[in-house]
């Protein structure tokens, strides 16, 4: 029963985040509020609520048969673009005076994820009572959740390196820039090991005819 008391009262982080963020960030960088296995616990919602999206929402609102999404590949690629991200932030943050760690950066990004969890629940459950003609209110819930949350990543990213807004901007610029090329040398790499590949099971197999 404790340990469901400090639950809660650690989870209060995230709600609190969300009517006061630079509260709510500071608290959690500067007075070692929240913890990194709550943020992640945050992000596990996330691919939860996304699940439970992909299975329930109205046929009116996304057509796509339940039985043919992957609620688990859907997890992955979020996992996916949220360890590409927070490692592209930390590599360009630390080279110029950013105050954030790593899971500083991770912890802030998990955090923003709770409108985007509130929205898509809300959402999904709220397009099953409308009509066709109706269906942008179901559209505007997901659109306010997802400003909501990019909102909240341009506030945590700001609190934890302890920038202005103008380099706090600069910095999500250059941070999508080093998505990139992290990007670009990843599929280089992996053409060149594809190759590497090929080229040992061509030598392998002539050897293996010629004797």
């Amino acid at each position: 029963m404790n340990g469901v008391k400090r639950f809660f009262r650690l989870y209060s982080l995230p709600m609190y985040i969300l009517v006061r963020p630079f509260a709510g960030f500071y608290a959690m960088k500067f007075e070692g509020k929240g913890t990194v296995r709550l943020a992640l616990f945050n992000f596990v919602m996330l691919c939860v609520a996304y699940a439970f999206s992909n299975q329930y929402t109205s046929i009116l609102a996304d057509d796509r048969h339940p039985f043919m999404i992957n609620s688990v590949m859907t997890a992955f690629y979020l996992a996916g673009m949220l360890l590409l991200f927070c490692i592209a932030n930390w590599s360009v943050t630390s080279i110029s005076n950013g105050e954030g760690r790593f899971k500083d950066i991770v912890m802030a990004i998990c955090y923003a994820m709770t409108p985007l969890i509130l929205t898509i629940i809300s959402a999904t459950i709220i397009s099953n009572f409308l009509t066709a003609e109706e269906m942008g209110l179901h559209t505007l819930i997901l659109g306010a959740g997802f400003f909501y949350f990019i909102l909240l990543c341009f506030t945590g990213l700001l609190t934890v390196h302890n920038y202005g807004a103008v380099k706090a901007l600069l910095m999500i610029f250059m941070t999508f820039i080093a998505i990139l090329i992290i990007v670009f040398l990843g599929a280089l790499l992996f053409t060149l090991w594809a190759q590497l590949g090929s080229f040992a099971y061509s030598l392998y197999t002539e050897l293996v005819f010629r004797f």
